[in-house]
């Protein structure tokens, strides 16, 4: 993670993703005329409020 010059205490995450998964993200943001960025904000804040777990498994 990177500081992030334009706002105190911020930091910038990148990601790579496939471009199945960035178009899907896209084709999301785009249908609630969010950025790519707000809308990942958006459901990873609410993951994060719901309290879930993640459970990670190998494909």
């Amino acid at each position: 993670m990177a500081s992030n010059p334009v706002g105190k205490g911020t930091k910038i995450v990148g990601i790579n993703l496939s471009a199945e998964m960035a178009e899907e993200l896209t084709k999301r943001a785009d249908s609630m005329h969010l950025s790519v960025s707000r809308y990942c904000k958006i459901i990873l804040q609410q993951w994060i409020d719901s309290g879930k777990k993640l459970n990670l498994t190998e494909r």
